[in-house]
């Protein structure tokens, strides 16, 4: 079934709500467009949105005022020079981690993903990078490369995809952090 969505006035926010089939409401900023949304149960009142998002004003307007500061910032080009050079990265990076993992994936492909560093196709075996994994610190690219061949054995976050990320990177905490 599809969600339901309406616009409701926060204070001095205008608020997206998009109401669907999930247990917990969620709060975002849209980077794109600065737009406060929230994801809703279906049976969650008004009331009780807006009781949400006030409760979170002082959030909101930390991350209000960081995705201004993304948007003033200009967006960053790959040149097909920098995209041969990732593609290189990646290729290195999964024959290192493949055998670690013990699954291989099918193939790749680099992409210029707006809200992942990577994703995996577990039917297929097919994974993508994000190439803004070139501008971060080489054990991001290795932190994303198990996590998405993890998902190999285990297509979800569950708590045996996380043993699995655990026994071939233990330091997958520490460089997940980094990278929020």
């Amino acid at each position: 079934m599809r969600s339901a969505e309406k616009t409701l006035q926060a204070g001095d926010y205008t608020v997206l709500v998009q109401r669907k089939a999930i247990k917990n409401m969620y709060l975002r900023v849209d980077p794109a467009s600065g737009c406060l949304k929230v994801s809703a149960p279906r049976r969650v009142s008004d009331a009780a949105i807006l009781d949400f998002v006030l409760r979170r004003q002082a959030w909101v307007e930390g991350a209000m005022g960081r995705a201004q500061e993304k948007a003033s910032r200009p967006a960053r080009v790959f040149s097909e020079s920098d995209r041969r050079a990732f593609r290189a990265k990646c290729a290195a990076a999964l024959e290192k981690w493949q055998p670690l993992v013990g699954k291989r994936c099918s193939g790749f492909s680099v992409r210029d993903m707006k809200t992942r560093w990577g994703s995996c196709n577990s039917r297929s075996g097919h994974l993508n990078f994000n190439l803004k994994l070139l501008d971060m610190p080489a054990e991001c690219l290795d932190y994303v490369v198990v996590h998405e061949l993890c998902h190999l054995w285990e297509p979800n976050h569950s708590k045996a995809f996380w043993a699995h990320v655990e026994r071939v990177y233990p330091d997958w905490k520490r460089v997940r952090k980094s990278m929020r």
